[in-house]
């Protein structure tokens, strides 16, 4: 079989590497994945990239057609791609030049997601301006309002307290055992996010997740599940967690997969035989999981 290799697109075309995300003075994020000839949840990416920094109508046609490219290059992968799309403002003196850029990497043939993953509640705290628009002004001159509720929820290319938090856990176990998920809080202690998906919780016969109106992102996958299965939103605390019938998260990325709450802190965890057990999805996960594998891929 012929070696499958990243490649990387921008307006310019195709490219022989990408600037870092250090090269950008702020900017935004959309994470999805390709294959068997579609990018399924494209249109809802794209939905979330024009309310967090809305690019000119020919800025989206050309990330269309790339994208289009991207499914036609990417469509025998046996695993899938996973493709980065950045949007923003590069660094330098011009600060009304926006730019943007795809890379797309070949998904793992083991996921290492397929264990499963451990959720360690992390001690720094989200702020909103994490998840706010950094177009904000630009986008209040097209009459948004700085209060704008569409300016909040974004995903950002400037993560700096998702690296904190990361860092708070080891940043990875033993090849076949469970991720390790860092759960972020706000700052009066309600549970909001992890710093690579959105949480879900199994509540009785009901699935609930944090709400979202003032801290974290509104991840694409979580909204498309919503329109599928009802979610409820609700404020909730870690022990919201612990007593919970089943835990779960999701990214566009993964889909649904499995979580267990670690009761330790990053200082006292151990990983012990028991605690690093792999984490088998409940009924209702499996569920969503069965509906993204014959709807979405």
């Amino acid at each position: 079989m012929t070696d499958i290799h990243p490649f990387y697109l921008s307006a310019a075309g195709d490219l022989h590497t990408l600037v870092p995300d250090s090269a950008f003075q702020y900017g935004v994020l959309e994470t999805m994945r390709a294959g068997h000839g579609k990018i399924p949840l494209w249109p809802l990416h794209r939905a979330r990239l024009q309310r967090s920094a809305s690019p000119l109508s020919e800025t989206l046609s050309a990330i269309d057609e790339s994208l289009a490219q991207v499914v036609w290059r990417t469509q025998n992968w046996p695993a899938g791609a996973r493709v980065r799309l950045r949007f923003g403002v590069p660094q330098g003196p011009c600060t009304d030049k926006f730019v943007w850029d795809l890379c797309v990497e070949p998904m793992e043939h083991a996921s290492p997601w397929a264990n499963g993953v451990l959720l360690g509640l992390c001690g720094t705290r989200l702020t909103r301006d994490a998840t706010q628009s950094p177009f904000a002004p630009h986008l209040r001159s097209l009459g948004g309002g700085s209060e704008h509720a569409d300016l909040r929820g974004c995903k950002l290319l400037v993560r700096d307290i998702y690296t904190r938090a990361a860092a708070e856990w080891p940043a990875r176990l033993t090849t076949g055992e469970p991720l390790l998920e860092p759960v972020l809080l706000d700052p009066d202690g309600t549970v909001i996010e992890g710093v690579r998906s959105n949480l879900l919780l199994r509540i009785g016969s009901d699935w609930i997740t944090p709400r979202l109106d003032q801290f974290g992102v509104r991840g694409v996958m979580l909204r498309w599940l919503a329109g599928q299965v009802e979610i409820g939103e609700d404020t909730l605390y870690p022990t919201d967690l612990a007593s919970a019938d089943e835990l779960a998260i999701c990214n566009s990325v993964r889909g649904v997969i499995p979580a267990r709450l670690l009761a330790s802190t990053p200082e006292g965890f151990q990983m012990d035989s028991q605690t690093l057990r792999p984490v088998c999805p409940g009924r209702a996960t499996s569920v969503l999981q069965a509906l993204i594998s014959e709807e979405l891929w």
